[in-house]
Order: C-alpha cells, then structure tokens, then sequence
C-alpha cells in the first residue's frame, strides 16, 4: 500500500544529495538572472513551450520534432494531427496553470482542469468520459514488456490520497526545500496515477507549476522533459523504486536533472542572444523599414513561417510580405521549400540550436 506523502518528510538523509541541492539551486539563480536581464522574453518564452512539448511527447512514445510542431502552426495537415493537437495542448495547460496560480492554490478542480485542457482530444479511445475526472477504474502500471510492476491506489482511494497531496503542497510552513518537495511531489503524484490517462504528461507539467508557485523561479517555463529524455529509463526504475526505497537516490536523480537542465538553459540563451545579434546584423543593410524589429522578431517567433503568417503578424500586404522573405533567403537567413507557390521558409539556425536544448 503506497504510504501517505506526510509520513515520508523523514524519508531522506539531506547529506547524500547535499552537493546536488546546493548545485541544483546555484545554477536555478544564475538561470534567473539570466532571463531577468534577458531582453527578448517574446523570442525565449514561446521556444521553451514548444521545446517542452516535444520532449514530454517523445517521453511518452510519440516521435516528433520541434519543426513539426512548428509546421502545423502554418497547415496541422502537414503533420499528424494528434502531433499538433497535443503541442498546443501542452502549451494551453502551462499557461493557464501558471496563471491561475499566480493568485490560486493547488486543488482538485484545478488538477482536473489542467487535465482537461492536456488530453482533451488526445485522450486514449474509450477514456473519453474520463477527461477532468479522477480515474474510475484501478489502473496499473505496467513496463516496456507488458509485465505489471506496480499497483497504484484504487479509484475510490484516490480522492483521500489526492486530497493529503495537495494540503502537502500547499503547505509552506514545513521547513522542507522546494526542490526536495517538488521531487517528492512529482514521486508521490506518479504513485497515485489519479487519472486514467495523462498522468506522466500531468505529473511533468507539476513539477515547473509547483516551482513557479513555491517562488524558486520567477518564470512558469522551467521544465524537465528534455533532461529527463536523456535516460528515461533510469526515471521510471527510480520512480518504481521511491516507492518502497528511502528517497535518497530518487532526490538526488530529480536535483542532478534540474541542475543539467538549468545549465542548457543558460547555455541556450547565450546562444540565442548571440544568433539575435547576428541575424539583426545581417539584415539591417537590406531591410530600410519602419517594420525590420517586427520583422525579425517574428522569424524569432516562428522560425517556420510562410508569407500569410508575416503579412498578418506585422500587418504588411501579401506582396510585401513576399519581398521580405525573399530578401532573408537572398540573405541565407532563411530557406524556403521547393514550392512555387505557398512557399514555406525555415529559420534553419534558430531550429537547429532549439533542437540542441
């Protein structure tokens, strides 16, 4: 029987991971001031979204990539439509969470709502009445073989697991770190698997929400799929073995992924402020317009884009948008397709180096 999170704060030795957590939390604080002093929010802001979407899907089996993600902003025919359906998805729910939160607390309509705007559309076939609602059936989890390796807490224990949950995580009183918290709430929260379906994507999405709101980062968009992505593997035999084991090992894996994490993070934004300059350099002399800043904010924004997307986001005639692109591809700041008509250009650079993150 899974044991209620509360009896678990003693459940750890802070020595064993003492040199994670203080290494975890120096590069959080570099990573912050990083972005406060960062000028371009507009450009950093959308990428993450779309960065973590792809990771948090490729997590959960469904192969993508950022310029797929990107494309079906422009025609969602161009790629599989339930690609498209849960990047914007996954996007929605970091929004709406973080704005909720902002004044909100953690409660059972506001999980249930962040489940609704995840998996509605995406849901598996037959869960559909399930979609906002705690599970109405046991669940199981199961292993890349099929093979069961744990039970969570059945259906009608769930709300009485949930409800000690989230008075855990609305609790700022207890003296625990944040970032040990947040680990033992993305642990405790898999081990429930209130829901039917959607629980990893949820459970993710969590552990950013709760960091915004428990005041460690200033910014809703600190997430650990891409980290993760890097041996998932190794994520799920130590989530199975939080479970039953002292949390020693399962705090240390989660604080050594924050603390990658952060560091590609502040090495991306480096790079995307040097690549900003650079372009603006390149184009300054071939674009003479009262429209250049919009300009290269959109290819900033939209790294895949057509000319209907340029004309209505800077609000030019189709035909301008046209000589616009035209002269970036004169340029090599962009490549279009092989079409003649409807062409559509990618800003390879800026693809290419999301695409490392």
């Amino acid at each position: 029987m899974l044991e209620f999170i509360s009896s678990r704060v003693n459940d750890f030795n802070i020595s064993f991971f003492v040199n994670e957590l203080v290494n975890a939390s120096k590069n959080l604080g570099i990573l912050e001031a990083k972005i406060d002093s960062y000028q371009f929010n507009g450009i950093l802001i959308p990428m993450l979204q779309a960065k973590e979407a792809v990771s948090s899907m490729y997590i959960e089996g469904t192969q993508t990539t950022i310029t797929d993600v990107l494309k079906s902003e422009l025609d969602p025919k161009t790629t599989d439509d339930l690609i498209s359906i849960e990047a914007r998805n996954h996007t929605k729910t970091l929004i709406y969470g973080a704005e909720y939160l902002r004044s909100g607390k953690f409660t059972h309509s506001f999980m249930k709502q962040i489940h609704k705007y995840m998996m509605s559309g995406i849901i598996a076939p037959g869960l559909e009445n399930t979609l906002g609602k705690y599970k109405l059936k046991d669940n199981r989890i199961k292993s890349s073989t099929g093979a069961v390796v744990y039970n969570p807490p059945t259906a009608s224990e769930t709300k009485k697991y949930m409800d000690e949950l989230l008075t855990f995580m609305n609790n700022s009183d207890d003296n625990l770190h944040p970032l040990i918290k947040a680990a033992m709430i993305h642990s405790q929260f898999e081990s429930i698997h209130p829901f039917s379906d959607g629980n990893g994507r949820i459970g993710r999405v969590l552990i950013s929400l709760y960091l915004y709101k428990a005041g460690v980062i200033n910014f809703s968009f600190f997430y650990l799929s891409e980290a993760i992505n890097m041996d998932k593997s190794v994520y799920y035999r130590m989530l199975t073995d939080s479970r039953t084991n002292s949390l020693d090992e399962w705090i240390k894996y989660f604080l050594h992924k924050v603390m990658v994490q952060a560091t590609k993070l502040i090495g991306y934004i480096d790079s995307l402020n040097a690549l900003y300059i650079k372009t603006k350099d390149t184009v300054k002399d071939c674009i003479n317009s009262p429209k250049f800043d919009e300009i290269i904010e959109c290819i900033f924004t939209h790294p895949v884009l057509n000319a209907n997307m340029l004309e209505d986001i800077i609000s030019v005639s189709h035909g301008q948008a046209i000589r616009y692109l035209n002269v970036l591809e004169e340029k090599r700041v962009i490549v279009s397709n092989d079409r003649k008509r409807g062409k559509t250009f990618f800003f390879f650079e800026l693809l290419d180096l999301a695409g490392r993150i």
